[in-house]
């Protein structure tokens, strides 16, 4: 599993969106992926992975479940941390955590 931490650069807090818009924010635009039952704030199954996002006190944590090779699950969370920065108008970063 390969998992990130999406979270303020400036004082490393969660990046706070309004829960109305979660799946618009969170699913990066241009990838194949649809909304996904299950736990977390926001779910996704892009192909055969799932992307759980789970809002953490230290940030985003982004979990991603099935077969996607790291460097392609590294460009999916740079697209996030870009819609993240564009809506809430803050420095965001990402941290992969395993």
């Amino acid at each position: 599993m390969i998992e990130f931490l999406v979270r303020n650069r400036d004082d490393h807090g969660w990046p706070s969106v309004h829960r109305d818009r979660l799946a618009e924010v969170l699913t990066p635009a241009g990838w194949t992926c649809e909304a996904a039952p299950g736990w977390g704030h926001h779910r996704l199954r892009c192909g055969d992975t799932v992307v759980e996002f789970s809002g953490e006190p230290v940030g985003w944590q982004v979990s991603f479940e099935g077969p996607m090779p790291e460097d392609e699950a590294t460009r999916f969370v740079a697209a996030v941390v870009a819609q993240l920065e564009r809506e809430i108008g803050e420095p965001i970063e990402a941290i992969q955590i395993s």
